[in-house]
């Protein structure tokens, strides 16, 4: 595999690159594997690295390889299971809470989370970002904090990125920029690229970044030089994760992540319960068992890198305490 390689699109070539002599990929996975996903699938070199280094390889691999668990239909899960398309005001903005507003920035991603609450989105990559939402901020002077999503806003070019981040920084109401991210993970290559702008922002918006990390494997030291820099710039980071059968239903995995985390400068944040879009039933574990989880760890942990658990529930103004 040349060394220039930075995404598998192929399932066949991230095999490959994981090697013969990997053992991570269980008999029962390779039995389940959908070859040919509806929801297709991409994967980072990065985080292929990372499989390879991990002590729980089979955990990281479950997060990233298409099963065919993903076609078998299960009632109350849906294509827009937290009430996106309601909420649009446009082609590429949601509004579900008061002065608040995100941006659907991208399509793309740098990794096809087999879980994404986006899976079956109508993404549609609007032209010209950068003037519709500065359009759309001219009238909606209430908004005071944006936050930028997708897919993931930093695989956007340093020359898009730049241009939409100066669209919203032009209106004075909006005094918050949160970004919504998985890169420093998978991706922190492209993190790197918008650096300069990064490190500027703080200066202009009270800035968070929120990364997506869910197994303390996921973190090495290319994310914790992405987030001592961030931090060292003066922005706030916090940690979302999703709580996910096989991959972080056990106290120890969530204690580690939540530790391993503040190592690196991030505080834990929420603990998601499964969003329940079509063909991620197999992820699912129930509040019961969340709960218990969340009381062994509080036991082991100080209070501020306990996560608050949560779900998000269409047409509710905040996400929901489970």
């Amino acid at each position: 595999m040349e060394n220039s390689v930075k995404t598998f699109t192929h399932i066949s070539d991230f095999l490959d690159y994981l090697g013969k002599d990997f053992t991570g990929l269980t008999s029962e996975m390779q039995a389940n594997l959908d070859h040919n996903p509806s929801f297709a699938f991409n994967c980072s070199k990065h985080y292929a690295d990372l499989i390879k280094k991990s002590s729980e390889p089979v955990k990281l691999l479950r997060e990233v390889l298409p099963s065919t668990d993903e076609l078998k239909d299960a009632p109350g899960f849906v294509d827009d299971p937290v009430g996106d398309l309601p909420a649009g005001k446009s082609e590429c903005i949601l509004q579900k809470y008061e002065n608040r507003a995100l941006i659907v920035s991208t399509s793309a991603c740098g990794v096809r989370c087999r879980f994404c609450f986006r899976r079956n989105y109508p993404f549609q990559d609007t032209l010209n970002i950068a003037s519709e939402v500065s359009n759309w901020l001219d009238v909606h002077t209430n908004i005071w904090e944006v936050i930028l999503s997708g897919g993931d806003p930093l695989t956007l070019g340093p020359g898009p990125f730049r241009d939409l981040v100066e669209a919203i920084a032009f209106h004075p109401s909006v005094t918050t920029l949160r970004i919504h991210t998985r890169l420093p993970v998978m991706r922190p290559d492209l993190v790197m690229q918008h650096f300069e702008l990064l490190r500027e922002l703080p200066a202009r918006f009270n800035c968070v970044l929120v990364v997506h990390v869910n197994h303390p494997d996921e973190l090495d030291e290319e994310s914790a030089a992405v987030f001592a820099q961030l931090k060292f710039s003066g922005w706030t980071l916090l940690n979302q994760s999703v709580m996910l059968k096989g991959v972080n239903d056990d106290a120890e995995t969530l204690e580690r992540l939540c530790r391993k985390l503040f190592e690196q400068g991030v505080l834990p944040y929420y603990l998601h319960q499964l969003d329940h879009a079509k063909g991620v039933a197999h992820f699912e574990i129930s509040d019961e068992c969340a709960r218990e989880l969340i009381a062994q760890i509080r036991k082991k942990l100080p209070g501020y890198l306990v996560p608050k658990l949560v779900r998000e529930i269409a047409g509710e103004k905040s996400k929901t305490p489970v």
